[in-house]
């Protein structure tokens, strides 16, 4: 019979990330990154497929577009027994993207993308490795958008994306040493935005993006060099996100933008984690998570030579309360700090973006295991990225 600890495995859902907003993984193009993801209301490039389709009129010629996100998660806790760290390691998350304009007030975008994802290992040294010692998911989407301008100023984007996850979870059991329990699944999902650009003058536009939730089961199995192996599935969700945002050109090459994206954590209620080894054959296990918004702000500036710099702050707040935290995600209110550099030239151009992030949360009253291990303690995030983006025009 699997131990009590197991549901535990079900609250650890949740992989860390690069920020604190759940899993959601929001730097999709280094040039809208070193704004701080400030990119809304201009999406002038390729990549308007996942910010905001409706900026896809925009283009005069075919795009095509290639980036990778590279990041190094840095987490450390400390409960009073000494310093315990999560391993280091660079994670690449890749995009591609293509937009092409079929007549003067209608193009479309194609997009492969991961707009959630990533993991954490803090190994079986940890003091609640009966919580999570390893989490990773692997979330893979491709987006078909379309783009029409009803007026000279205004322009709405639809998109439809089909949705792959893979998901690594492992926690210890508490029963014997370096015993452990792991759950690997895969399933689909598809989900759809909506998006407007408005544009009213050549110094001023203003965008908003609406993305669905999405729902999906991932089916695989449980194993362990205790308990043996068996199947089960596990329900995973994306909140709705609405994106919206500003921008204002004081100047030639100059843009100043600001964003405010909302995420409705809340629907994040219960999951489920279903077993013939489990009581009843399912355990629900509560999360009672809070939306939280993401606030947004940058500055770029492109010379007349293509040579173009962006700086940019982004402020993620906690979306995790103390008594349902868990170390796979270590959310925390989470400040961001970009800049970054390329060139635009006639048919091609390249952007490069580094960030740093940190945070400090201390946790107190997160519920304990079965095995009396609780995740209570002083966390520290301190995150570095790397993007870089490179696009050819036809």
């Amino acid at each position: 019979m699997i131990p009590r600890s197991f549901p535990v495995l079900a609250a650890a859902l949740i992989p860390a990330t690069a920020g604190a907003a759940g899993y959601y993984l929001p730097n999709q193009d280094a040039f809208a990154t070193a704004k701080g993801n400030a990119w809304v209301a201009t999406a002038d490039s390729a990549a308007a497929v996942h910010y905001n389709a409706a900026g896809l009129t925009q283009l005069e010629q075919a795009e095509a577009q290639v980036g990778v996100y590279a990041i190094n998660l840095g987490h450390t806790f400390n409960n009073g027994g000494g310093d315990f760290e999560a391993k280091s390691e660079w994670q690449y998350v890749p995009s591609i993207f293509y937009a092409q304009p079929i007549e003067d007030d209608l193009a479309w975008g194609f997009g492969i993308n991961s707009p959630w994802g990533l993991g954490t290992e803090w190994g079986q040294g940890s003091p609640f490795r009966t919580v999570i010692t390893e989490a990773r998911l692997a979330y893979i989407s491709a987006t078909v958008a379309l783009a029409y301008d009803i007026t000279d100023t205004l322009s709405i984007g639809v998109s439809g994306s089909g949705n792959y996850a893979d998901l690594t979870l492992e926690q210890g059991l508490g029963i014997a040493p370096l015993d452990f329990l792991r759950f690997e699944g895969d399933g689909t999902s598809y989900s759809g935005a909506i998006s407007l650009r408005w544009q009213p003058h050549e110094q001023h536009a203003f965008g908003l993006n609406v993305a669905s939730d999405t729902s999906m089961d991932l089916s695989g199995k449980v194993y362990s060099n205790i308990l043996g192996a068996g199947p089960a599935d596990i329900d995973f969700v994306t909140p709705l996100r609405i994106a919206g945002g500003y921008s204002y050109r004081p100047a030639p090459g100059w843009n100043v933008e600001a964003n405010i994206e909302w995420l409705d954590w809340d629907s994040l209620n219960s999951l489920y984690l279903r077993s013939p080894s489990l009581p009843g054959g399912a355990i629900g296990v509560p999360f009672h998570w809070k939306s939280m918004f993401i606030y947004e702000a940058g500055v770029s500036y492109t010379m007349d030579n293509g040579y173009a710099f962006a700086v940019g702050y982004d402020y993620n707040s906690n979306a995790q309360p103390d008594t349902f935290f868990n170390p796979s995600v270590a959310d925390a209110d989470r400040h961001w700090f970009n800049a970054g550099f390329g060139r635009k030239c006639e048919d091609w151009g390249w952007f490069i973006a580094y960030q740093f992030g940190y945070s400090n949360r201390d946790v107190r009253g997160a519920l304990p295991t079965a095995a009396g291990q609780s995740a209570n303690g002083k966390y520290e995030g301190r995150h570095h990225s790397v993007s870089l983006s490179a696009n050819y025009r036809f």
